[in-house]
């Protein structure tokens, strides 16, 4: 009785260079391979960028990727107008060429990955759309988030991404409550997926020494982040700048991630500061070095603004290693007490933490401990049950008509 499979497609988006919201769509998609096994919903998966399938050919995936002429894609987004829509209703181009592929394939539920304009042109396919922040509304004065149109963009995927959406995942009760109070969604609809660190078993692991490969002379920070104005890399500048002239400490600091523009800025701000020897930029890393990285540092440091939630934390904990975070109440919620927080508007309380880190092994395990804790009470079979659960709720809906 019913429908014999519930067909789901999902669209995978971010690329290797995009960072966080990479290894955010990598990790849903292990998952889903390593814990489904449910006959009656079978997964499908999608992108529209070619590069998407070498990004993510680890997993063993076969994702189609659908293409679209320059004349399809405007006839796409002409779709988003209500004024467009009634139009192409009446001469029967109503349906964009990605949502007649699904349709094709018999897909009954979409689930976008990340925010996807996409969303916008499905008239009769209902989909999941996945939030990962508000940052263009609550912190706007970074021109990353809101500068050459970023807001704009940022802005019109979302209002009606939201609006349509049969489920809207989010990764923290805070960020559940920012979307309900901007944008007034119905609080049924939004289901908190916390995230989870994207750890890669890799049997064959060799160590490798970070400090004879850098040729470091001293304990070093790590911090994986893109460079971006409101990754904040200033504030360690200026904290390593503090320990170098007022304590006659050295740190290194190793920062990887793309450049995205503010690279020569905080390069330039460390010779200014005189402390570019100390500053190791290293681009992106190879996944095997990952776990060295995070070992052998001092701590993970992370003055973001950006929250609700963030991946890096999460692998440090999954890797025993201290973690420093912005002291902000969303990320209070994310990892508790398992973090030393830093007070984002005073580079002194950096300069103590890592003082702590360095001096006081017993405070440093117990915060250790506290971050293993983090991840047991929330795992990646929790993280699937739910989405299962999901699922099966619009399975029994969808049973409902032909």
């Amino acid at each position: 009785m019913g429908i014999k499979k519930l067909n789901i497609a999902f669209f995978v988006g971010s690329e290797l260079q995009t960072g966080g919201r990479f290894q955010y769509e990598y990790k849903v998609l292990d998952i889903l391979k390593k814990y489904h096994k449910d006959q009656n919903i079978k997964f499908n998966f999608y992108g529209l960028i070619e590069k998407i399938q070498k990004d993510y050919i680890d997993l063993g995936l076969d994702i189609k990727i659908i293409k679209e002429n320059i004349f399809q894609k405007l006839h796409r987004y002409s779709l988003s107008n209500f004024f467009f829509l009634k139009i192409f209703s009446k001469i029967k181009m109503d349906l964009s060429s990605i949502e007649k592929k699904l349709s094709k394939d018999k897909i009954d539920l979409v689930y976008f990955l990340g925010p996807n304009i996409v969303s916008h042109s499905l008239k009769n396919i209902p989909y999941i759309f996945t939030l990962w922040d508000l940052g263009h509304l609550d912190i706007l004065e970074f021109p990353e988030i809101s500068h050459d149109g970023q807001f704009e963009t940022r802005e019109f995927t979302i209002v009606k991404g939201l609006r349509k959406s049969y489920k809207v995942i989010v990764d923290s009760k805070w960020g559940k409550a920012n979307v309900i109070n901007k944008y007034n969604i119905d609080e049924k609809r939004i289901e908190v997926l916390k995230f989870l660190p994207n750890i890669r078993i890799n049997k064959s692991e060799t160590t490798v020494m970070i400090k004879e490969k850098y040729k470091l002379k001293n304990d070093y920070i790590f911090y994986p982040a893109n460079f971006w104005a409101h990754k904040n890399h200033m504030y360690i500048l200026r904290t390593i700048k503090i320990l170098r002239d007022e304590k006659n400490i050295d740190i290194d600091v190793i920062f990887s991630g793309s450049r995205e523009g503010n690279l020569e800025y905080i390069l330039d701000k460390a010779k200014e500061l005189k402390i570019d020897d100390l500053i190791h930029y290293i681009g992106f890393v190879p996944n095997e070095e990952i776990p060295n990285l995070y070992k052998q540092s001092l701590s993970l440091v992370m003055p973001t603004y950006l929250g609700p939630t963030n991946i890096p934390p999460l692998e440090a904990f999954a890797y025993e290693t201290p973690v420093c975070y912005s002291d902000l109440p969303y990320f209070r919620e994310q990892v508790g007490d398992s973090a030393f927080f830093m007070d984002l508007s005073d580079p002194y309380s950096l300069v103590k933490i890592l003082l702590t880190i360095q001096n006081d092994k017993q405070i440093v395990d117990e915060k250790k401990k506290k971050g293993i804790q983090v991840l047991k009470n929330w795992n990646e079979e929790d993280f699937y049950k739910k989405l299962l659960d999901i699922f099966n709720e619009y399975k029994y809906v969808r049973e409902l008509w032909k």
